[in-house]
């Protein structure tokens, strides 16, 4: 990022956007439709073009990236009065590679079936700690999630507390 707040060249927002663009689509498509998701990447990327000298290196690029994505999010979701994320989806439908003997369809049907219920047991998690939850998946620290949901970190450890907790009572305690 600062190669790109100094200079301005394209070439490093394309290489920010390679590096980011992908975690931050899925973030927001677990919270939205892929219409919306697609709209508040592109809102985001405008921002961080338009922005490039707001931002600050105390946090990392994708912490700052991703509260600009939630920020857009919660704004836009507000503006349509429906503060109610949609139901996660399985986002990945790629087929390359699979196996095609018995036992590894048997596998993998297995684990698609396990996907589908984590997606189904997430969107039933209250707003907050289904954030807090995604939030950690893409590999925030405890002090990111708080930075990014402008909140405190013991809020934050609650929620997911009470995410994981909720989470295992869904899927049964040998699944989470």
């Amino acid at each position: 990022m600062q190669q790109f707040q100094q200079s301005g060249q394209l070439q490093w927002l394309e290489k920010l956007i390679m590096q980011c663009g992908d975690d931050l689509y899925h973030f927001l498509l677990r919270q939205a439709d892929a219409q919306l998701a697609a709209d508040i990447c592109q809102q985001c990327w405008l921002k961080v073009l338009e922005n490039r000298h707001s931002y600050r290196s105390e946090s990392r690029f994708k912490t700052w990236l991703f509260t600009l994505a939630r920020n857009a999010l919660v704004d836009e979701l507000r503006k349509q009065q429906r503060w109610q994320f949609t139901e996660c989806k399985d986002v990945e439908g790629n087929t390359e590679g699979l196996c095609q003997a018995p036992q590894c369809i048997a596998e993998q049907l297995a684990r698609l079936q396990q996907k589908e219920r984590l997606a189904v047991a997430l969107a039933s998690l209250p707003v907050l700690q289904r954030e807090a939850i995604l939030l950690q998946l893409e590999e925030f620290s405890l002090d990111d999630i708080a930075q990014i949901t402008r909140e405190l970190p013991e809020t934050i450890k609650s929620r997911l507390r009470y995410a994981r907790e909720r989470l295992a009572q869904l899927m049964g305690e040998d699944n989470v």
